[in-house]
């Protein structure tokens, strides 16, 4: 038998998809994992247990959707947006903004079905946001609590072509003033592609008429409309000199917005998807073009052999346009500012991307692309003289499920690209090029949609979904058939063959049997691996969902911020939390007490869960959350300590399987043991490894005295044989955990 010392010595790999487990010969190979689940890595190499949330407040209403947006003056006054059905609400300070008692808000005019098509870009305390169904509108940041939202009132543009046709436009006045009636000699004119003539919807649209402009206030009929003229005419006679405003409810609005060069730049209309407008140098909602002055705003139209909608815009070395079927970049000559007469739009790459809005990080844009399933990092390489767009899912493809629909960046301090998947788990990937780390690690937010359920009696037949033909109807909460659920016995009589704490895909045949698959397409072929008739009372647990995450810039570190769904006391409720490295739990709440404060309240939002409880170092038995209280049973002689209360969650580690020992060829399915396994640890408190607890409390330890956070070598022996000779380590108590590294005796039998 061969005895040898194998030493993990970083994560740097992060998790790995199970496409991997066969290439031992992989560089990435022995710096990775196959689980890396509520703990991230760092660029050092280590692995950490995950922040725990802070909880703040319920979003307003639970039942719709709710977006986060960062709103960042400066470090110090920077700003969490609650965008919900036309309204928006405000956080800061690690709280949510109120005046006269109650949170302070603003109404608006974007409806939740639109809350992640927006996109937005800000200077100062302004912030423009863009739809494609909306005008461009503008958010205005006066104090805490006065804020504003309007249309921005764009000067002088931007306009369509010229008119080339014979159709004059006459103005019943010439000057500045509103009221005025503006006729066109006949309704021929083309006011968008292969439609002509005013029509209702062009309210709000601008005009140029010879060296003035105004905008349409009110229709009469295709050739007349009513209009506010803003600019001198010169002249109120009829002229062919004239042109329509490129933007209006008839045409669309842009989809995207970009600042670049001192310019702010939209992108992409309804009508016209390839277009791009960028404003006069310095002057933002101003768009006069033609006058030959470098400082000029101009208008592009991308030239490809397809319509390429663009779907985002990014500025970096170049002004980089996302279109659903590729990347182009705008470019200059070399040392040139961006101007009307020297602008170049070139394709770089064709992956084509989603309209989540890219997140630039140093050099690079790391975009969504189009089937939301891969994040590509798009920057520019010298030695290729180009740019390149490598897929930064490539090592975990499994990792973003069904797909995602929310990014955001955290640059301090262990610069994390989050991003929330479809199905609710918040995804992480440490990203640091220079040094070649790019790690993924999964989150699993504490919390649930925990119910039980007869076979016999509650589940209910469905047979419209083409895919799946059943759904379970748990207490009036239904889990649609396919949902990746937890499974657990729960004191009930246990379905044959199924591991508890797995997850499982869940196939409701009829009112008496419950398939399950191991994965999705496992599901979608019907290729089921366990099958339960209806006996007894049995638990299924969807986890708790992440629905939106933004990042905020703090004076010292970034904070972010996250709203996370759960089932409390029966209701689906949406909660805003942010990630806050002091705790260990989820939707946590902290306070202090001693021997005559028992009673911990405010605990509403916690209502009917089973929670953990830390009281200073001390973990204490879970309690069930009743009428928002809890008792805890304290020493006479404890005085003053720190509390914490919140949803437990679990970290875990666990590696590759091990190619190390054998002496003819591969140790790959061989058997194996690990004589003795050693961690490093560093500041940690409380670990597992393959089952076994680990004690940090000595004899010599006093009685009641914090245990301190140890940093160094922890050692367990004789972990059994098997063939893969894989360590697992977790934290199951609300307290602190970093791996630096993972070693052992291994012996391999040949």
């Amino acid at each position: 038998m061969a005895r040898v010392h194998p030493f993990q010595t970083n994560f740097t790999a992060g998790e790995l998809t199970p496409k991997l487990a066969g290439q031992i010969d992989f560089k990435k190979y022995n710096n990775g994992v196959e689980i890396m689940e509520n703990m991230t890595v760092f660029p050092q190499g280590g692995a950490s247990r995950r922040y725990g949330t802070r909880y703040v407040a319920p979003v307003k209403d639970s039942s719709k959707v709710t977006r986060l947006i960062p709103f960042e003056f400066n470090v110090e006054q920077s700003y969490v947006l609650e965008f919900g059905d036309q309204y928006i609400r405000f956080y800061k300070d690690d709280g949510q903004i109120v005046s006269g008692g109650s949170p302070y808000e603003i109404s608006t005019n974007i409806t939740e079905d639109k809350l992640f098509e927006i996109q937005f870009t800000q200077s100062a305390d302004i912030m423009y946001i863009v739809h494609e169904s909306l005008p461009p509108q503008k958010l205005s940041r006066l104090g805490h609590t006065s804020w504003t939202l309007t249309e921005v009132e764009f000067q002088n543009g931007p306009y369509l072509d010229a008119n080339e046709s014979s159709v004059t436009f006459t103005s019943s006045a010439s000057g500045v003033g509103t009221g005025r009636t503006l006729t066109a000699s006949a309704s021929t004119f083309e006011c968008a592609p292969n439609e002509t003539g005013f029509h209702t919807e062009d309210i709000g649209r601008s005009v140029k008429l010879r060296d003035g402009w105004g905008v349409i206030t009110g229709y009469t009929s295709p050739t007349i409309v009513t209009w506010e003229i803003k600019q001198d005419l010169g002249s109120s006679s009829a002229s062919t000199d004239w042109a329509l405003g490129a933007w209006s409810e008839h045409t669309g609005y842009p989809k995207t917005v970009s600042f670049f060069e001192q310019r702010l730049v939209f992108g992409g209309s309804t009508l016209y998807p390839q277009t791009i407008w960028a404003s006069e140098s310095g002057f933002y909602e101003h768009f006069h073009t033609g006058a030959g002055d470098p400082a000029d705003a101009f208008i592009y139209t991308i030239a490809a052999n397809k319509v390429n909608t663009i779907r985002w815009l990014a500025p970096a070395r170049d002004l980089i346009v996302g279109t659903a079927g590729g990347e182009f970049k705008v470019g200059k000559p070399a040392g040139e500012p961006l101007q009307p007469d020297n602008v170049q739009i070139t394709q770089q790459t064709t992956y084509g991307g989603y309209t989540t809005q890219p997140i630039q990080i140093g050099n690079a844009v790391l975009f969504l692309q189009r089937q939301r399933k891969k994040i590509r990092e798009f920057s520019y390489r010298f030695e290729d003289d180009a740019y390149l767009a490598p897929d930064m899912t490539l090592l975990a493809e499994h990792i973003t499920g069904n797909g995602i629909v929310d990014v955001d960046y955290a640059q301090e301090p262990e610069s994390i690209y989050w991003a929330v998947r479809e199905d609710g788990t918040l995804l992480g990937m440490t990203y640091q090029r220079e040094e070649d780390v790019i790690a993924w690690h999964r989150h699993i937010i504490g919390g649930s949609f925990k119910q039980t359920f007869n076979a016999a009696t509650d589940v209910t037949p469905k047979t419209t979904d083409p895919l799946f033909n059943g759904f379970i109807t748990i207490s009036g909460h239904g889990f649609v058939t396919g949902d990746k659920v937890l499974y657990s016995a729960n004191g009930g009589t246990k379905i044959g063959g199924l591991q508890d704490n797995t997850y499982y895909y869940v196939i409701a045949k009829d009112a008496n049997n419950i398939e399950f698959a191991e994965t999705y397409q496992q599901a979608k072929d019907r290729t089921v691996i366990q099958i339960s008739a209806g006996v007894g009372t049995q638990s299924i647990q969807s986890q708790a969902k992440v629905k939106s995450i933004c990042t905020i810039s703090e004076e010292l570190e970034n904070q972010t911020w996250i709203i996370v769904e759960r089932k409390v006391n029966g209701s689906i409720v949406k909660y805003v939390e942010y990630l806050d490295k002091n705790v260990n739990m989820d939707s946590c709440l902290s306070t202090t007490v001693n021997a005559s404060s028992t009673t911990i309240t405010g605990l509403d939002h916690l209502e009917g869960e089973s929670v953990q409880i830390l009281i200073g170092d001390a973990v204490y038995p879970n309690q069930i959350v009743t009428s928002g209280e809890i008792s805890v049973s304290l020493s006479p002689n404890t005085g003053y300590k720190s509390l914490e209360v919140g949803l437990g969650f679990v970290s875990q580690l666990k590696t590759m399987r091990v190619e190390a020992g054998a002496s003819a060829g591969t140790a790959q399915g061989r058997k194996k043991r690990y004589n003795e396994v050693m961690v490093r640890l560093h500041k940690t408190v409380g670990i597992n490894i393959n089952g076994d607890q680990l004690p940090f409390r000595t004899s010599s330890t006093p009685m009641g005295q914090n245990i301190k956070e140890f940093t160094g070598d922890k050692r367990v022996i004789n972990l059994g044989w098997d063939r893969d000779g894989q360590i697992i380590i977790k934290q199951e108590q609300p307290l602190p955990m970093t791996i630096l590294g993972i070693t052992g005796t291994l012996v391999t039998s040949d």
